[in-house]
């Protein structure tokens, strides 16, 4: 899953927790984001900047679900996540057993038993939402091409980490 599917397949709660705390906690990188997809669509940033926090933050959020912004949608994504969310990487990467310095990897396995990978898994949902979950694990394939398989069928196998992406 491509991070504008994931943008797309999250809550609306979700999708408002992490770009409002891009809003509050990174206001350059959330301004960058708000002239990047108002040029995208020929508006003047000013309109945006103008409109309601939560009007703003709605149309952001449905705006990173586009294909076109898939990019910008993985660096939101990418900020949540090393940002704001260490706690959640640090929590899966010591279940599967890589090393890690506060949740940043200098260096990926080649493999991930399939034990290690339900081990994972079974430790994000102790802590945290399954589509919290599901974001992180989709973002964590993406590290590798192709992702690792054992992870992939530890999530298939899981029924809280299932997001649907509509046609």
């Amino acid at each position: 899953m491509k991070a504008h599917q994931l943008f797309h397949a999250i809550s609306k709660d979700l999708q408002t927790e992490i770009v409002g705390r891009l809003d509050r906690e990174h206001a350059g990188a959330y301004r960058m984001v708000l002239a990047t997809l108002a040029a995208q669509r020929k508006l003047r940033p000013v309109f945006l900047e103008r409109k309601p926090k939560p009007e703003q933050i709605a149309w952001v959020s449905t705006q990173l679900g586009a294909r076109v912004n898939n990019g910008l949608a993985e660096q939101v994504l990418q900020v949540w996540l090393l940002k704001s969310q260490q706690g959640m990487l640090k929590t899966f990467l010591d279940a599967v057993g890589i090393e890690h310095k506060d949740g940043e990897v200098d260096s990926l396995p080649d493999e991930i038993a399939p034990e290690k990978a339900k081990a994972g898994i079974d430790a994000l949902l102790s802590s945290e939402s399954g589509d919290k979950a599901a974001v992180y694990l989709h973002m964590f394939q993406m590290q590798r091409s192709g992702g690792w398989e054992s992870l992939t069928k530890a999530i298939a196998d899981e029924p809280r980490l299932q997001l649907t992406v509509a046609a």
